[in-house]
């Protein structure tokens, strides 16, 4: 039987049958993958405490005809508070999904793993919808999706001065350039799909989250103001590129967070 060694964290968790998981790991060196974990729920497993959400583990699967299936696992790390905190589930669970519903499966993304790693240390013990936000941030600059938050989606130029930014248009428009957007396009989509207000503040809140430090121990000063601005913005991208909205985001509305 063909065997291979990871390095995961474990982004999503599916039991199935008395005892069984099936589990989305995104790996070093793979990628995304989808394996099953059979036996792991029984009590006496020693699988038990390792196949859990958000651990990062070390495993050994076993090739299958259809599914790989983890034989053996050995914990890494763990992060108690994302699950003992219901506030930290929640955001750590909404990067989770994002990360999870945007990357394709077995397409190696290193930078992306190295996010999640470093990422959870600072979910498991600081503000958790400031360290999601950011993570979301990162992760869009990562994937390639990001918009163009500093210059001009049309003209080329330097945003310095307040502005506006277009999910059609695929980023920043300058105030120049808006005015002759919205006569092309103010027939066929409504002005609040067209454009979000792009002030100053907001752009200097996206430099701060995309050039963030997992490691330091920088401080995470940003407004209540500039949390909610970008918290709304990324999750209405995010909702506009998958075309529906995110299990984790209904969590956290239900729990009065969002």
């Amino acid at each position: 039987m063909e065997t291979f060694k990871i390095e995961g964290i474990i982004l999503q968790t599916n039991d199935f049958g008395d005892a069984n998981r099936a589990v989305t790991i995104f790996t070093k060196d793979f990628g995304k993958l989808e394996l099953n974990v059979y036996g792991c729920r029984r009590a006496k497993s020693p699988l038990s405490g390792v196949i859990q959400m958000f651990n990062h583990i070390s495993a050994e699967v076993s090739r299958g005809s259809k599914v790989d299936t983890i034989r053996d696992a050995d914990l890494i790390n763990f992060y108690e508070n994302l699950t003992a905190d219901i506030e930290r589930l929640g955001y750590a669970t909404l990067f989770f999904e994002i990360v999870n519903k945007m990357t394709l499966p077995k397409f190696p993304e290193p930078k992306v793993f190295e996010l999640l790693k470093k990422s959870l240390p600072v979910l498991n013990t600081r503000n958790p919808k400031i360290a999601s936000v950011i993570g979301i941030c990162q992760f869009m600059q990562l994937s390639g999706v990001q918009l163009n938050f500093f210059e001009c989606v049309h003209c080329r130029k330097k945003i310095t001065a307040d502005a506006s930014i277009s999910f059609i248009d695929g980023g920043a428009v300058c105030n120049d350039c808006k005015i002759i957007a919205s006569e092309v396009f103010d027939e066929l989509f409504p002005v609040h799909e067209l454009n979000f207000e792009y002030p100053e503040f907001v752009r200097e809140t996206f430099k701060t989250m995309i050039n963030f430090d997992w490691t330091s121990e920088q401080k995470l000063t940003f407004t209540t103001k500039q949390i909610f601005v970008a918290e709304k913005f990324f999750l209405t991208y995010v909702n506009s590129i998958l075309g529906k909205q995110l299990n984790s985001i209904k969590f956290l509305q239900d729990l009065g967070e969002l």
